[in-house]
């Protein structure tokens, strides 16, 4: 059945309050975030995570003329198919919207990349993350330049940008969230310690780890060599989680961090199991 989900983006302060922004940059801010609706947008369609040639969720996003007022800029996503049947969940979920969910999944895609907390509000995402976290963890790093370039226009034009899912609010960007967005350093220094598997993506090598010392648990990604080496340790790895055993894996890795050292992703160079 096809559903339709809106989307909008208002843009105020700076120039927008005259119902303009910097050309380029306002145009390619507002490209972002179609961008970043379109990946969400396929997901949410086909179970699957993708980014390049014709995929499905490119040809889903549609883009009205930006209006003033300060500056509103309606998008409106086209979904075929229910959610339900794409994840395979039985009627225990039924009842979920295929526009809801993917409004539910937008917003988790940028809190997690403007690092905030964030907590599914409909069942079948929170049933997504339980069972796919690993998916979602790929999906959230294919995002985030997309989220990066919606940023363009804070200081080009605007001072805010208001993200809105039909009449839910998903985020609000300004400079400090552009800041974040943008102070990604690398850490080469190579690091070791124990973690659990809390998900994990054995086709692109995506997931999140519980750092103990932390509280919490961050997102890592590794090379393609890696994966082959030491996918088989994170699939051991998450079967010792579900299966609640805490038993743990070891991995080197170096880290991508924010500006305030706050670790936003591990990168693995190497794992074993770890000897009870």
């Amino acid at each position: 059945m096809v559903e339709v989900a809106d989307f909008q983006l208002k843009l105020s302060g700076d120039t927008s309050d005259r119902h303009e922004f910097q050309g380029y940059d306002g145009y390619t801010a507002l490209a972002g975030f179609a961008w970043a609706l379109a990946l969400a947008a396929h997901f949410a369609d086909t179970g699957t995570v993708r980014q390049r040639g014709d995929f499905t969720g490119r040809q889903a996003v549609r883009a009205n003329i930006p209006k003033p007022g300060s500056i509103i800029a309606d998008f409106s996503v086209v979904l075929l198919n229910d959610p339900i049947a794409t994840f395979n969940y039985g009627t225990a979920l039924a009842g979920v919207s295929s526009s809801v969910f993917l409004t539910d999944l937008v917003k988790r895609l940028f809190d997690r990349n403007l690092g905030r907390t964030s907590t599914p509000t409909t069942p079948l995402l929170q049933a997504l993350i339980e069972k796919r976290e690993g998916d979602v963890e790929a999906l959230t790093a294919k995002v985030e330049p997309a989220i990066k370039q919606t940023h363009r226009v804070i200081d080009n034009g605007a001072a805010k940008i208001s993200v809105l899912g039909g009449y839910n609010m998903i985020a609000n960007l300004d400079r400090a969230t552009k800041d974040y967005v943008n102070s990604n350093y690398q850490d080469n220094a190579i690091k070791q310690k124990d973690f659990s598997v809390a998900s994990f993506n054995a086709n692109s090598g995506y997931g999140s780890v519980f750092d103990f010392d932390l509280g919490r648990t961050v997102a890592f990604s590794m090379s393609s060599r890696a994966l082959a080496d030491y996918g088989g340790v994170f699939s051991w790895g998450l079967d010792q989680y579900a299966n609640r055993t805490n038993r743990r894996i070891n991995i080197q890795y170096t880290r991508i961090l924010a500006m305030d050292e706050t670790p936003k992703r591990y990168i693995v160079l190497n794992a074993q199991k770890v000897d009870q």
